[in-house]
């Protein structure tokens, strides 16, 4: 049978086809894989230009802090981006200046510039809220929220740069991928170290407020030069002030003398260009005038509003005349060494009676992560509620009187239970002495004049008092003399230091301890009244973050081995108030601003 020709079939051009179709995709796979790389190359430079654009506008707006934060932060994150990303020739910042960014910080509200160059889109945010898109992770991949921690800071102290990139492919244009777009984020807070730093003799704490110093009469503050830590030499004494002076100060300046003959002296090493006298500190040679004065509000270098205002028709500055902090030098030192908690605005269980929460903006600092016990808190836990802690009471246990009449003397010597002096209002007429215990007052303490209240730990044995409520009053010519506790004043409480006469005011914070050199750490809001004595010896931390210090002297000078740490100061009358801390007896503060990525 005949089938006729037999056709025979062939797979040779499919195979090439094939082997065609495979080589096209195989170049362009790695043609993609070449311009991802390319991409991935261009994303890893620009992620190192915000890097460095966030950090350096951080620390713009933490030096500028005031009303040109915003501002300062976006002119020098766009420098930093111009000048860091070779593709970029030139930015425009001219956008940077109010309304862009508001001159008043509100840490809730995000305020930003963006601007163009080429195929490059920069967004600068100052201030960055906890809430804000920016404060999420930028990590490739990672969508989930990043928690905001203690370590973020304030949103007033962060800035964040974002850049957009548009690449062009160089070969994955043959399978119709003309571009890509990348995206990087940095966000970076400026903020002061604990760590290292000098003593300061003075800081008032203020954020907003006019007058946070106000010197009136005859009388003054003089911040003395301060002894090294080496012991060969002198450094320079510091007043601060962290006021901004954003509060509205057109006729009274953060620093405000008031009258012709007041003095605000800040006194350093020997030899400075504006010295106007000499003194001795220590055996060492000290300059008036030779120290630092320095304050955030904007109008230094010099005595100009909203800075300062110099009285007799600005005839008499501050000497030296300030200059401009750094940033906020703020609490956190002091609550840091004495108080290390995570979350300042929710203090825990069982101390809300005792202390206010801190909140933003007044007196909100960073949260503390370095693990130091919580020595303030432990303290009003250890007093409780009850307040007697396990200890004696004055009346009840000890049958001692709430009236210590003025022939009359009482004395508790030392002992493993604190004294519980459980009278609404103790009044020391007499002699009373308590040794070598903790103390706790229920209620208001007075020491009337030729009155005597002794309460004293030995030296390397430190204890505490605790006043719970009232106000711990000390007449004109009365003794007190507190040594080697330290004092807590609660929320309820204040003091009134009177001055005058023969009286004595002996005031040395404990020497070892959790309170080591801490002489008084007050909580309340109250004014707290100062006054010169006929002796004086204070030495040690005076820290009252909510309160005004009031100082009223007489005649003369008085002179404390104190470093201040207040709300406000007011200085009056006709004394001269010398504020000269040891430097192994005082918080140090670092005026060298630091800036940390954060996202």
């Amino acid at each position: 049978m005949n089938l006729g020709p037999v056709i025979k079939s062939s797979d040779r051009g499919a195979s090439m086809i094939l082997l065609a179709t495979a080589l096209f995709m195989l170049l362009g796979a790695s043609a993609i894989a070449v311009d991802f790389a390319a991409m991935r190359a261009d994303r890893s430079i620009d992620q190192k230009v915000t890097d460095s654009a966030a950090a350096a506008g951080s620390l713009a707006a933490f030096s500028a802090a005031g009303p040109t934060a915003g501002q300062k932060a976006c002119e020098t994150a766009l420098a930093y981006v111009e000048n860091n990303a070779n593709a970029i020739d030139s930015l425009d910042d001219s956008g940077c200046a109010p309304p862009a960014f508001s001159t008043t910080c509100d840490p809730t509200m995000a305020d930003f510039l963006t601007v163009f160059s080429g195929r490059f889109t920069i967004t600068v945010t100052y201030p960055v809220p906890d809430t804000d898109p920016m404060m999420t992770s930028g990590i490739l991949g990672v969508t989930t929220s990043q928690p905001v921690v203690a370590s973020d800071g304030d949103p007033c102290e962060r800035v964040g740069v974002e850049m957009s990139a548009i690449h062009q492919g160089l070969f994955s244009q043959l399978l119709g991928f003309d571009q890509g777009t990348t995206t990087v984020r940095t966000v970076a807070t400026a903020f002061l170290p604990d760590e290292g730093g000098v003593p300061l003799n003075l800081l008032v704490l203020d954020r907003f407020g006019c007058q946070a110093i106000l010197v009136q009469g005859n009388g003054g503050v003089s911040v003395n030069a301060v002894i090294n830590e080496a012991g060969t030499g002198l450094l320079a004494g510091i007043a601060a002030s962290d006021s901004d002076g954003s509060a509205g100060c057109t006729a009274d300046g953060v620093i405000d003398i008031d009258g012709s003959n007041g003095v605000l002296r800040a006194d350093g090493p020997l030899g400075c260009a504006n010295q106007t006298g000499i003194g001795t500190v220590g055996g060492f040679f000290s300059g008036f005038g030779c120290g630092d004065i320095q304050v955030l509000a904007p109008g230094t270098p010099g005595c100009n509003l909203p800075a300062c205002t110099a009285g007799a028709g600005g005839a008499n500055p501050p000497n030296p005349e300030p200059t401009a902090l750094p940033g906020r030098l703020t609490r956190a030192p002091i609550d840091h060494r004495y108080n290390c908690w995570g979350n300042y605005a929710s203090p825990p269980a069982g101390v809300i009676w005792a202390v206010d929460a801190l909140t933003a903006p007044e007196q909100d600092i960073p949260g503390c992560t370095d693990g130091t016990a919580a020595n303030i808190y432990d303290l009003i836990n250890t007093v409780g509620q009850s307040g007697k802690a396990g200890g004696l009471a004055w009346v009840a246990d000890l049958g001692k009187a709430c009236n210590v009449l003025a022939d009359e003397t009482a004395t508790v010597g030392s002992g493993s239970r604190p004294i519980f002096v459980d009278c609404d209002n103790f009044i020391v007429e007499g002699d009373v002495a308590i040794n070598g215990r903790n103390v706790i007052f229920k209620g208001n303490v007075e020491v009337k004049s030729q009155g005597s209240l002794e309460i004293q730990s030995p030296a390397g044995n430190p204890g505490w008092t605790f006043f719970r409520d009232g106000t711990f009053t000390k007449g004109g010519q009365s003794s007190l003399s507190i040594q080697y506790n330290a004092v807590y004043l609660s929320k309820t409480s204040s003091i009134d230091i009177a001055g005058g006469g023969n009286g004595a005011l002996v005031w040395i914070a404990p020497d070892s301890g959790p309170f080591d050199d801490l002489a008084l750490w007050s909580d309340s809001p109250f004014t707290h009244f100062w006054a010169g004595q006929g002796q004086l010896q204070m030495e040690g931390v005076f820290f009252t973050p909510w309160a005004l210090a009031d100082y009223s002297g007489t005649s003369g000078q008085n002179q404390t081995e104190a470093q201040w740490v207040a709300y406000r100061l007011l200085a009056r009358g006709q004394g001269l108030l010398v504020i000269k801390p040891e430097f192994g007896r005082a918080v140090t503060f670092n005026f060298d601003p630091r800036t940390t990525l954060i996202r």
